[in-house]
């Protein structure tokens, strides 16, 4: 059976309990994260965008009553291969990028182990924040972790970040259901993910596609300037769309690790239930 039949068997009578559960991390995670990027991208568009001329003699800092022929030999000087531009990319984009994502995968991490409990237990969100508060003495490090590496991965390149994050993406199930936290959860997340990243990479995908396009489409509808409004729309989207891909890389963990170790999925939910329970 694949992973969408699986994860559709498994959340049979818990659909409600899964929306509400993923949205308690979730919807404070894209509130905050989606404010976040509207301020960054709308102070990046309100920055000059001065010529390249002008911006040299900026930089330059020429007094307003330079000689005309110094003011030639600037423009002059702009007009060279060297001369300074405009960056491509502004920092505070970048910046903006940066922190509102890893807001994004803090509350994408908690979503996740609540959902593992909601697959293992079929419980409400109640028991699955309370399995969460539980195991927090290891889910803590591990997201440390986790936003750790990204953030360095980040800032060194971009794509070392995407990859960090990518990688692991299964590390809050891993701690949540095995005696595991920190970086060595971070290295089992790895090893299961060699063998189910084609799965996690269509949930990320179709899941991040529909995200931007419904953020981007609906955003359009919205005033300009009303940060509230577009991170509620952020936060709105996320609570409707990422429930059910999260939930099913839940599963996909559980596919993992009973495929490594030649158990039965209900054995492993078995084990969970007994690992997890609050006390």
């Amino acid at each position: 059976m694949g992973l969408l039949s699986n994860a559709a068997a498994m959340a049979r009578g818990r659909v409600g309990a899964i929306f509400l559960a993923a949205s308690l991390p979730l919807v404070p995670a894209y509130l905050v994260g989606g404010a976040i990027l509207f301020v960054a991208f709308a102070r990046a568009t309100a920055e000059p965008d001065l010529p390249r001329g002008e911006a040299l003699a900026e930089r330059r800092a020429l007094p307003p009553d330079a000689p005309a022929e110094e003011r030639r030999d600037v423009l002059r000087e702009a007009s060279e291969p060297g001369a300074p531009r405009r960056p491509a990319v502004s920092f505070t984009v970048v910046a903006g990028l940066l922190f509102a994502g890893l807001v994004f995968l803090a509350g994408l991490f908690l979503a996740q182990a609540a959902l593992l409990r909601i697959a293992a237990a079929a419980c409400g969100p109640s028991a699955a924040c309370a399995a969460i508060g539980a195991r927090f003495h290891a889910l803590g490090p591990t997201l440390a972790a986790t936003l750790t590496l990204v953030a360095l991965g980040s800032v060194a390149a971009v794509l070392p970040g995407l990859l960090a994050a990518f990688a692991f993406s299964l590390a809050a199930a891993t701690t949540m259901a095995e005696d595991v936290s920190g970086f060595p959860a971070l290295h089992r997340s790895w090893q299961l993910m060699k063998r189910v990243w084609p799965s996690q990479l269509g949930l990320v995908l179709g899941a991040g596609a529909l995200i931007v396009l419904l953020t981007q489409g609906l955003g359009r509808l919205l005033p300009g300037h009303a940060v509230l409004a577009h991170a509620l729309l952020d936060a709105a989207v996320a609570a409707v769309v990422l429930p059910l891909p999260v939930f099913a890389s839940a599963v996909l963990y559980l596919r993992a690790r009973s495929a490594e170790e030649g158990k039965p999925v209900e054995d492993l939910l078995q084990y969970i239930r007994r690992t997890s329970e609050p006390g």
